[in-house]
């Protein structure tokens, strides 16, 4: 099932998806270029907007869920990208624990740590799942005739371990699915175990600003590679750090930032012939879960943010605080699937795409937050179209759009690889 773009396809973008298209070949060598210097983050997930004249990515997370929504069809892309990465990290590797979210009871999450068991054994490894709360017991749980099992972590002499009837499983590494926005966990420091990814790349530690300067920087190379429009690819963005939501000097910074952001959207969309009204996200400049966000499309609107959006916006998971945020061009998804708005999600593991699927919201808007309750996952039947383009096929067909989705997730891991290891 595969959404329709309910837009006429700007001149420019119908031009920038024709370039990358036929220039497969040169984007692989200059991806293959890049990874030689860089280490790409061990997994990760990218929310893209397609707006019909502007593509980008608005989120890149280094702890993805999810798993379970992928097409099971293309497990084995999954299976041979986490092989080729657990043999560079650590060839001798033979069993690993999975960490995952300390309280989730969430169904669907149980399914997605399912899944990701299921591709490490494929993968020739064995599995276990160990909770980092230290008050936590031994769970199992049923899902839907499958059995689940979570176990208390364990520590000594700098190892990690579960035990179980008195067995202890030593693992080679371990494996985050957990996003540590509670802080950076002692229990881990000093351990000789691998940990995947480093605890660096918390919400603790890290930042989505910071992010996107770097998506900033790759995008910049990338499209004076391809000699284009870096905008078409890139949303402008600016930041206000030690912010009291509730202070109105805080606000009016805000305001103004926005201003100058809308103006210089405006502009743009002037240049391109777009008739849209162009809209801010601000956003916590940390955490994942679709938390703390609201979006504008006047400054105005920020000087009259009432309660409910003040509240939405003072924390984030496990009540952090909310003191820095991201002001971000909105990109509006202009796909649509059963009448609803979508956006595409793009998996990699290493530095290879392994699949995707549509985030599908029935009650929002095109210039909304899809990442809320209510959201549904349809699989995108990527086939080899990740890999490969079809330059015998309209750069608009879908195994062609996949491509160019493939292309720009990439893009926003190569940013996070230097965000994160430099």
């Amino acid at each position: 099932m595969i959404p329709e773009l309910k837009t006429a396809i700007n001149s420019e973008f119908l031009k920038l998806e024709n370039i990358i298209i036929r220039n497969s070949c040169e984007i692989e060598q200059w991806f293959r270029s890049n990874w030689l210097d860089h280490e790409a983050p061990f997994y990760a997930s990218v929310d893209l907007r397609n707006s019909g004249f502007k593509i980008s990515p608005v989120d890149t997370n280094l702890f993805p869920a999810g798993f379970n929504n992928l097409n099971p069809q293309f497990e084995p892309l999954a299976i041979q990208a986490t092989t080729i990465a657990i043999e560079k990290i650590c060839p001798e590797a033979s069993k690993i624990i999975i960490v995952p979210e300390n309280h989730s009871r969430n169904i669907f999450y149980f399914k997605n740590l399912l899944s990701l068991t299921e591709i490490f054994k494929n993968a020739g490894l064995e599995v276990e799942i160990g909770n980092l709360d230290p008050s936590f017991q031994k769970t199992e749980y049923d899902i839907e005739n499958q059995k689940i099992v979570i176990h208390p972590l364990k520590k000594e002499n700098n190892k990690v371990f579960i035990e179980n009837y008195g067995v202890k499983f030593i693992p080679c590494s371990i494996l985050l699915n957990n996003d540590l926005s509670s802080g950076d966990p002692k229990f881990l420091k000093d351990i000789t175990q691998t940990i995947l990814p480093n605890t660096s790349a918390g919400w603790f530690n890290r930042r989505k600003s910071n992010h996107f300067k770097f998506y900033n920087e790759v995008a910049k190379e990338f499209t004076d590679f391809l000699n284009i429009d870096e905008w078409l690819i890139n949303p402008y963005f600016d930041v206000h750090e030690d912010m009291d939501i509730n202070n109105q000097d805080d606000l009016k910074i805000i305001a103004e930032k926005s201003e100058f952001l809308l103006r210089k959207i405006k502009d743009k969309y002037t240049k391109y012939g777009i008739d849209h009204q162009p809209y801010l996200v601000i956003k916590a400049d940390a955490g994942t879960y679709g938390m703390g966000i609201i979006t504008i499309q006047e400054p105005s609107e920020i000087m009259q943010l009432n309660r409910k959006k003040r509240n939405k916006m003072s924390t984030i998971k496990d009540g952090q605080k909310v003191s820095k945020v991201i002001i971000q061009e909105g990109i509006h998804s202009e796909e649509i699937l059963n009448e609803a708005v979508s956006e595409p999600v793009v998996y990699t593991i290493d530095h290879y795409v392994i699949g995707g699927f549509y985030r599908v919201h029935t009650s929002k808007d095109k210039n909304e937050n899809l990442n809320s309750p209510g959201m549904q996952f349809f699989p995108t039947p990527f086939e080899q179209s990740c890999l490969m383009p079809d330059q015998g096929r309209d750069c608009n067909d879908p195994p062609n759009r996949f491509y160019v989705y493939g292309v720009i997730a990439r893009l926003a891991l190569l940013a996070a690889a230097r965000e994160i290891y430099g």
